[in-house]
């Protein structure tokens, strides 16, 4: 009877971890969704001005003013292009653009991967990482050019540092926020991430990663498959201690060639304690009053003394089971912080508006009064808000608030 009961348990306890983990893989941060939508918008854009410049290179040709005009063109719409090139069907890079990189006229990179591609297919193709006869770490997207009458003569090729055009669409996106996002292709490369020092790395053979077995087998999971959820052990911020790290992916694609973008948010150590856990709402609306109105957090607030603020934060998480976080919007509509660190955002801007919840939450701060509103998370959870107006005398310093997870 007792084998019988323990493999029934078993049982239970494997459906409710499979549960989870397939609800949380349904439930991946909305920003994850927004820097996908983002940047497939970017690459569409690349698209665009590489067809449009394969175009007018088919009426000029590939050498001569009206050639580097294009060139230059194409060059001067896209921030992250460090140089344009039109290649011949023999691989030879015959023009180049800006001026700077003139030099390399003449050079042949027949021997290159995907210079190799298009030549073959006649199709538009992007590189992984390789080093440039630039001299640098690079990405060639390439575009083929043809006359009108559908004469092939070659490509063109725009050449820029994937950090520069990833960061130019992700850099802020995630800025304040729980959650932080790094990109690799599928053979491993480090494409992005909020860590600048592991762009460039492999996460499969750099000695960095070795230590982390969770890491090496979710990445090898990330490279196969074009989303999913997993956890995984890494360093944290500080690089020293190792944390749990959550993790969604979804896969942006240009020309055949795959980027994963990878959403993490670090898990607090009794997060899966608090989680689905109701709270009666009057006693957590006194309690938030209660604590609103003690002199040592009014204090805190009212000088900036974070340290102190974070310390009665994290008395009153972990006075009261079931707690997400509790965090500080000020007067203007800042995010100034919260306790844990991992659950709160950190001088996000509400006011900005870039969320119609963050609009609804500046209409509480404004109302300056006590409430509750539901939330889906940045991170993507969804949220019960309880919102708590703080003052200092006359002066409002804005809402003190806790968040408890509904699912």
């Amino acid at each position: 009877m007792k084998k019988i009961f323990l493999l029934l348990l078993g049982a239970v306890l494997f459906f409710c971890g499979a549960a989870s983990a397939a609800f949380a893989a349904t439930n991946p941060p909305p920003l994850l969704g927004e820097a996908a939508q983002n940047l497939s918008a970017e690459l569409n854009r690349l698209d665009d001005g590489l067809g449009r410049a394969a175009k007018k290179l088919g009426k000029a040709g590939l050498t001569g003013p009206e050639a580097r005009e294009a060139l230059s063109a194409l060059c001067s719409k896209f921030s992250y292009a460090v140089d344009c090139a039109a290649v011949d069907l023999q691989g030879t890079m015959v023009t180049l653009e800006p001026a700077p990189f003139r030099r390399f006229e003449g050079k042949n990179i027949a021997g290159q991967e995907q210079v190799k591609r298009i030549l073959k297919t006649g199709q538009p193709v992007l590189s992984g990482v390789f080093r440039a006869v630039e001299g640098f770490p690079a990405i060639d997207a390439e575009y083929p050019v043809a006359k009108p009458d559908g004469k092939r003569l070659g490509s063109v090729s725009l050449l820029f540092k994937p950090e520069k055009l990833l960061g130019g669409v992700l850099d802020g996106l995630f800025a304040g926020t729980p959650v932080n996002i790094w990109v690799m292709d599928k053979q491993g490369m480090i494409l992005y991430d909020v860590d600048k020092s592991q762009i460039g790395l492999n996460l499969f053979s750099d000695p960095l990663y070795r230590p982390y077995d969770s890491l090496l087998k979710l990445g090898r999971q990330i490279a196969g498959t074009s989303t999913g959820f997993g956890i995984y052990e890494f360093l944290g911020q500080s690089q020293r201690r190792t944390v749990r790290k959550k993790t969604h992916w979804r896969t942006v694609s240009l020309y055949g060639t795959d980027w994963r973008l990878v959403a993490v948010q670090v898990e607090h150590p009794d997060e899966k304690t608090k989680t689905g856990i109701v709270l009666p709402a009057v006693s957590l609306q006194q309690k938030l009053a209660s604590r609103s109105a003690a002199p040592a957090l009014v204090r805190s607030l009212s000088g900036g003394d974070e340290k102190t603020a974070l310390k009665l934060f994290q008395d009153l998480y972990d006075s009261t089971p079931g707690l997400y976080s509790v965090q500080w919007m000020d007067e203007k509509g800042i995010n100034r912080f919260g306790y844990p660190r991992e659950n709160s955002l950190r001088d996000y801007n509400y006011a900005a508006g870039r969320r119609t919840d963050d609009r609804e939450l500046i209409r509480i701060l404004h109302a300056k009064t006590a409430g509750t509103y539901d939330l889906q998370l940045l991170e993507g959870r969804t949220g019960v808000l309880t919102f708590q107006p703080v003052f200092d005398g006359q002066r409002y310093l804005g809402m003190l608030y806790t968040i408890h997870l509904k699912n």
